[in-house]
């Protein structure tokens, strides 16, 4: 399998920028590390949430999860949007909207008012992600491309762990008595400045294609996930009614109907939100199984070990946030190694991620089986980069693998597929690591009661770090010839390139 740093088919052709210092890209790089640094605020101020506010277990998982949920449906159809209207207009109206969803989260009186604008930021994150991606892929070409997303990569990590270590301080000092709102009024100063200054000095893009939009496929995707969400989330605290488990039944046939829905598009000649011709193609389908697994595995891990630092070891927002600091670096680094790893082992890099994943749940079972009287959260720290670590190599294994036989002409479409079906996992995981963690402490606040609530997580994680390793066996073998190249994924996941050299390369991958 080939993997090459290239434009997608039908994209306009790159700047042949080679400088770092090139102005759309400093204003892209901007703009994600604001974005980023809402999203690790977040994460490190659930317990606070939760307090100030008097949410339930449930709401404060509906808060880990919108977010994820609305980026993921509307990330294809954000980039479509850009090609139809072009990529400048939707990244500030994307980032405009991320600001005014914060300002309404910061401002909100109320923990439904919150929900409302997580949800609302996700929306927004997923219509001016895209953009920022192309952006890049206008700028730069070949090895100047690797390059900037290598810096666009460590940027978004280090972002990442600046909203945590200052959102954490903050919410642990009480500074102004603002509490929790800091989650979200740490992105405000750079947000306000960032937006103006973007419309002022980022450039036109070429002429949009133009075209349609498929708004049945992303109205039906989003009733489809939320009627799969809604009873996975709040089934427990409401003991489970029969119209949930109703709900989780008829997410089913609508599913179908947005298949049928998207087929008959393609048949007409229209763009879907997802064409579902991709999944004959059996590392795409195999791959977006796997996929699942891992989205299921890559957030909510993280979202309980939060919870368990701070309510059950009570441990304030910015000692949660030192030790939880170097899993987004330890991520990337795992994204890192998954590239030569492809071009070793191949396919087995799936294998690899599964063992490493289970390697760093073993670990932190070890840890916690010497009981809640001699455990210290420092303990945690080497599993959980461990952790970060191995699903840096599942995650961008996994993208490349699925992604590595889409013709050119679809690249852009299975790219977007395959993000989301990440995003939406992810918000799945959440809810189905939720029923599992809260399912345990039930009604208790003490620290064995967390402990043994993560301990039961790190068991589900086991189990799917089996399925994960099982799954690999069901991809295609292939030789060294050349297939088409993937197109860039998110950032955050992508497979980055040899670094070495300033030549340009393509980078040949054998899942044998």
């Amino acid at each position: 399998m080939v993997i090459e740093a290239e434009p997608v088919a039908g994209s306009p052709p790159a700047v042949a920028g080679t400088s770092l210092r090139e102005r759309p890209f400093v204003i892209v790089v901007v703009l994600q590390f604001a974005m980023i640094i809402a999203m690790g605020s977040a994460g490190i101020a659930l317990p606070a949430v939760q307090e100030g506010l008097g949410a339930s277990d449930g709401a404060i998982q509906w808060f880990a999860a919108l977010f994820m949920l609305g980026f993921a449906l509307v990330l294809v159809l954000g980039g479509r949007l850009g090609d139809i209207y072009g990529s400048r207009r939707l990244l500030l109206l994307g980032f405009g909207g991320f600001v005014l969803a914060t300002l309404l989260g910061a401002l909100a009186p109320t923990v439904g008012v919150v929900l409302i604008a997580r949800l609302l930021q996700g929306v927004a994150g997923g219509i001016a992600s895209p953009q920022l991606l192309a952006t890049i892929q206008r700028t730069y070409r070949d090895h100047a491309r690797n390059r900037a997303l290598a810096v666009f990569m460590t940027i978004a990590a280090f972002a990442f762990m600046v909203g945590q270590l200052v959102t954490g301080a903050l919410i642990s000092i009480d500074a102004l008595g603002l509490g929790w709102r800091w989650t979200f009024l740490v992105f405000m100063p750079l947000g306000l400045v960032a937006w103006p200054v973007a419309a002022r000095l980022l450039p036109s893009p070429p002429q949009p294609m133009g075209g349609r939009v498929d708004g049945l496929g992303a109205g039906l995707l989003a009733v489809t996930s939320l009627l799969i969400l809604f009873p996975l989330i709040q089934g427990q605290d409401a003991g489970w009614p029969a119209w949930m488990l109703a709900m989780l039944v008829t997410s089913v046939p609508m599913a179908m109907v947005f298949v049928a829905v998207e087929r008959r598009l393609v048949r007409r000649g229209q763009q879907p939100l997802v064409n579902p011709s991709l999944f004959t193609i059996k590392t795409f389908r195999v791959g977006n199984i796997i996929g699942v697994v891992t989205g299921l595995l890559s957030f909510a891990g993280v979202v309980f070990v939060t919870l368990t630092l701070q309510n059950g070891f009570d441990r304030t927002a910015l000692q949660a946030a030192l030790l939880t600091a170097p899993i987004p670096f330890a991520n990337m680094f795992g994204s890192l190694v998954a590239a030569p790893l492809l071009r070793s082992v191949g396919r087995f890099s799936i294998a690899v991620g599964a063992i490493l994943t289970a390697a760093a749940a073993g670990m932190l079972l070890a840890v916690i089986e010497l009981g809640p009287s001699s455990l210290e959260p420092i303990h945690l720290v080497p599993g959980l980069v461990l952790l970060g670590f191995a699903l840096g190599i599942s995650i961008s294994a996994s993208i490349a693998i699925t992604l590595g036989e889409i013709p050119g002409a679809e690249a852009g479409s299975a790219a977007g597929v395959q993000s989301t079906v990440l995003q939406l996992a992810s918000a799945v995981g959440i809810a189905v690591f939720g029923m599992v963690f809260f399912g345990t402490i039930g009604g208790s606040d003490t620290e064995a009661a967390y402990v043994d609530g993560l301990a039961a997580t790190l068991w589900l994680s086991l189990g799917l770090c089996a399925l994960q390793f099982g799954l690999y066996l069901f991809l295609p073998r292939h030789s060294r010839t050349a297939l088409h190249p993937i197109p860039v994924a998110d950032p955050e996941n992508i497979v980055m390139p040899d670094l070495r050299s300033d030549r340009p390369r393509s980078r040949s991958v054998s899942t044998d």
